[in-house]
C-alpha cells in the first residue's frame, strides 16, 4: 500500500509491502516497530538508530514526539491525496482554520489579537506541554477571528486555541 505521508513541509512516498517491507520515496529501509503497553509509545529501529515515538492521533493528522519536538504528521492513502489535491486547488485559502491542541499544556505566549491579520507561517500562539515549548503557526494569510485562550491558561488536548477566517 502506497500512502504520502506529510512531516511540517516535508512530503514523502512510504509504501509498505505485503511482505512488511518499508519504502520511503523508493528506497528500501529496514525497520522495527514496537508499541509499549502505553498505547501512544513506540519503539522505531531503523538501521542502527532508535527512536522512542509518542503518537498521538488527532481528527485529520497525528502529532509525533520525537527528541523533544511534536510534530504534525498527515498520512493519506494515494488515492485520498490525489482527490484532496483537486479538492485543494478548488478551494484552497477559503473558510475557517481552527487550531487546536493536540495535546493538554499551558498557554506560554499569546501572539495575535482578535481582528489581527496574519501571513503564512506567523507564530500565533506557544504550548508548553511536557516541558517542550511547541509554537503553532497560522497555515495561511487569514484574519484572527477568535482567541479562545490567554497566556497561563491550561488546555486540555483537542481546547480550540485560535480561529482564522
Amino acid at each position: 500500500m502506497k500512502y504520502i505521508t506529510t512531516i511540517e513541509d516535508q512530503l514523502l512516498t512510504i509504501e509498505i509491502d505485503d511482505k512488511a517491507q518499508l519504502t520511503i520515496d523508493g528506497e528500501a529501509v529496514e525497520y522495527d516497530l514496537q508499541p509499549s503497553p502505553d498505547p501512544t509509545l513506540f519503539s522505531l529501529l531503523i538501521g542502527n538508530q532508535s527512536y522512542e515515538l509518542r503518537i498521538n492521533p488527532e481528527e485529520e493528522s497525528y502529532t509525533v514526539q520525537l527528541h523533544g519536538d511534536a510534530l504534525e504528521v498527515r498520512v493519506e492513502d494515494e488515492r485520498t491525496h490525489r482527490l484532496a489535491g483537486v479538492r485543494g486547488k478548488l478551494a484552497s485559502g477559503t473558510g475557517e482554520v481552527i487550531i487546536k491542541a493536540p495535546m493538554p499544556g499551558v498557554v506560554i505566549d499569546l501572539l495575535v489579537e482578535q481582528g489581527d491579520t496574519v501571513e503564512e507561517g506567523q507564530t500565533l500562539l506557544i504550548l508548553e506541554s511536557m516541558k517542550m515549548h511547541n509554537e503553532f503557526k497560522s497555515p495561511r494569510e487569514a484574519a484572527v477571528k477568535d482567541v479562545r485562550v490567554a497566556i497561563g491558561d491550561n488546555l486540555n488536548q483537542k481546547a480550540v486555541m485560535v480561529v482564522l477566517e
